[in-house]
């Protein structure tokens, strides 16, 4: 996803001064304050532009943080410089927090920087200081100045950094620009809210209302030449494949106030509600291959020719891992689903319509002491408790977590045994037919499920939780299972599964027992070597075979899988959803992270297929068999900038390589296997 120039933050108070690097006064007490201009020019100039005789480009030889910067160079004149247009979210009359880093390399010991406004004051243009200060060579400095007044009747503003005297090149870094919400201009709107909390054509910024300050980052779509797929379907309003002055015309009318409505978007939405068809060759039927399946091609042979095809390809998918692998999932639609909460105990009770039976099991709250997110805060529910759930309710994040397997709080859902009891059971008996087989990574993702229900059924208001935006976590077994829950339960905005190894997204086809790897640059060996991997044999035999189904139990050997994992991670695979992969790479041998890593890379060729590349995600930590701190820490960034626009600390792009995409680590197998594929 290009990077944002919009988001919204709930801030006590934003402090600095109208000096260099000064923290003195508030900007506004207790008040919301929306991020107007969020430039770190890590995916572009962010509709930045040279000033004068300037140029200005993406630099990768100098960042402040992360790996670029704005380079201005060409300067003929000291007000050559870096300029960016103030648009509708700025008003005359108002205060704004401005800030920038700059920096230069080449000329005097240091150098006098400016940050300025240019405007009209409805006769003549006008020029005006907003930050200045003395900058050395080779350093970042920050200019700020958090309390700048736009003069009143001023227009056709632009704001931009120069020098005082002289023409060097320099760069500039983490632009921000804030201001109270409500300061911009009252340019009539027609707020349009989704009632299932996804973004619709206009918004932009992607916070439910279609308004004034979605033209900002509109205007800065419309000077790239190409788009995403997701841009084009929110901001391509007359649907000719681009983002124009067209489409400025238009929103900038709707926001007037005047009778605009935008035709449907051409660009297909994601998955659709397909019949599900369980008419599949009997195991025995299968034949054997040591290729990983291609996952753009439909089961009777038929190839995907289109992203509709694909989305009926994953349905299939869908399907064919229950008919052969985790047994029938059961919806909820025979379900009705009570709760009650005790101090942070939450009791989930389903009844069952059709029989009338009934069951319970228990949920511990853990509710962030701050709720920062719009809308309530964003909820994590976990298979199981997780040490870093401090670290998640510290970022704003809810905690909702269960023993699912009633290990040490009982009722679980399903015991971890052979033996098909707990509240799912209950429920839905096991018994001796397909229909009637669901396995307890089906079952776990069950109670989740049913979480999700009390949370929509009045559970979120009372805990100030939104339940839009959900994701499901779980460790090892219970990462198999969250793959599982992700896969299935559409509703979970995110799936997060951690060390889910084989029959989680570990490819069955795939060994790294006895290969090794140059963990260096994660602080740990450099010559690593993986022991045995968890085989097939290991989930059949009795003490794992109950996660699964019946036919199952019928494969000889994983060769015989008419797909493999990376097809499960491809159920999630969705326009409003993101799938976020964690591993660990030291003391997994059994678990296969080198085989999680391909399983990665073949989901990768899907979610590109579909212009939806950013909505996947991986971190392969250094070692620990859970969702440590780091994880947790780099989740939220993402899930806080894809989901709610708020601009991360990290570089996002490191979550799309991981230790075994290293030259030393890099296994050729990886663009074997995808090279035979369709797509």
């Amino acid at each position: 996803m290009k990077s944002k120039n919009l988001s919204s933050l709930c801030l006590a108070a934003l402090v600095s001064s109208a000096v260099l690097c000064g923290s003195t006064a508030a900007l506004a007490a207790d008040d919301e304050i929306v991020t107007l201009i969020g430039s770190s020019f890590e995916s572009g100039e962010d509709g930045w532009s040279g000033r004068g005789a300037a140029s200005v480009a993406v630099s990768r030889s100098a960042a402040h943080e992360g790996s670029a910067s704005l380079e201005v160079t060409s300067r003929t004149a000291s007000w050559n410089g870096a300029t960016i247009p103030l648009d509708y979210s700025f008003s005359a009359g108002s205060t704004y927090g401005f800030e920038a880093y700059v920096r230069y390399d080449t000329g005097t010991d240091t150098d006098s920087f400016k940050l300025s406004l240019q405007y009209n004051d409805g006769t003549t243009t006008q020029y005006m200081d907003i930050a200045k200060g003395d900058v050395k060579k080779g350093e970042w400095t920050k200019l700020s100045n958090d309390k700048f007044t736009i003069p009143a009747g001023a227009s056709d503003m632009s704001f931009y950094v120069e020098t005082e005297k002289s023409t060097i090149d320099f760069f500039v870094d983490d632009v921000k620009v804030t201001g109270v919400k409500g300061a911009a201009p009252s340019i009539p709107s027609t707020p349009s809210v989704t009632t299932t909390g996804k973004p619709q054509r206009g918004d932009l910024n992607k916070d439910g209302v279609v308004d004034s300050l979605d033209l900002i980052p509109m205007r800065r779509l419309a000077l790239q030449s190409e788009f995403d797929k997701d841009s084009l379907k929110l901001g391509d309003l007359n649907n000719n494949d681009k983002i124009d002055s067209e489409d400025i015309k238009t929103l900038t009318s709707f926001v007037r106030g005047e009778d605009v409505e935008f035709p449907p978007t051409t660009i297909q939405d994601g998955p659709g509600d397909y019949p599900k068809s369980y008419d599949f060759p009997a195991v025995s039927q299968l034949k054997s291959s040591n290729d990983v399946p291609d996952p753009f091609i439909f089961m009777d042979g038929s190839k995907v020719q289109s992203e509709e095809d694909w989305w009926r390809r994953q349905a299939e998918i869908s399907c064919m891992y229950e008919y052969y692998m985790y047994g029938k999932w059961i919806d909820g639609s025979d379900d009705e689903t009570s709760y009650k909460i005790s101090g942070n105990k939450m009791t989930i009770t389903v009844k069952r319509k059709s029989t009338g039976k009934t069951a319970s099991f228990n949920m511990v709250i853990n509710k962030p002491s701050t709720v920062r997110h719009e809308g309530g805060a964003p909820v994590i529910l976990g298979m199981h408790s997780m040490q870093s759930t401090p670290s998640a309710t510290k970022r704003g994040y809810a905690v909702i977590t269960y023993d699912c397997d009633g290990m040490f709080t009982a009722p679980g859902t399903a015991q971890d045994n052979n033996q098909h009891k707990g509240a799912f059971y209950d429920l839905y008996p096991y018994g001796n037919t397909f229909e009637t087989q669901t396995g307890e990574l089906m079952a776990w993702s069950w109670g989740l499920s049913r979480t999700l229900d009390a949370l929509y059924a009045g559970a979120a208001k009372e805990l100030n939780i939104n339940p839009e935006n959900a994701i499901c976590t779980g460790v090892s077994r219970y990462g198999k299972a969250t793959a599982v829950c992700g896969a299935f339960d559409k509703r979970f905005k995110m799936c997060a599964p951690s060390c889910s190894g084989a029959g989680g997204l570990a490819l069955y086809r795939y060994m790294s027992q006895g290969k090794s790897y140059d963990f260096s640059s994660k602080g740990a060996s450099s010559s690593y070597r993986y022991t045995e991997n968890e085989p097939l044999g290991s989930l059949q035999a009795s003490g794992e075979q109950a996660w699964f189904n019946g036919k199952f139990m019928e494969f000889r050997n994983a060769n015989q899988f008419p797909m493999d994992q990376h097809m499960l991670g491809s159920l999630c695979c969705d326009p409003d959803r993101y799938l976020f992969i964690i591993g660990s790479c030291v003391g997994e041998d059994w678990v296969n992270a080198p085989s999680m890593w391909m399983s990665y890379c073949g989901m990768k060729h899907i979610w590109d297929y579909v212009g939806l590349s950013d909505h996947l995600a991986i971190n392969i930590h250094k070692e620990g068999h859970a969702v440590i701190d780091e994880d947790m820490e780099k989740m939220t960034q993402y899930f806080d900038y894809h989901v709610y626009g708020i601009q991360p600390t990290m570089d996002l792009k490191q979550l799309q390589t991981s230790v075994f995409e290293l030259p030393k680590n890099k296994d050729p197998y990886q663009d074997t296997f995808t090279s035979k594929w369709l797509y």
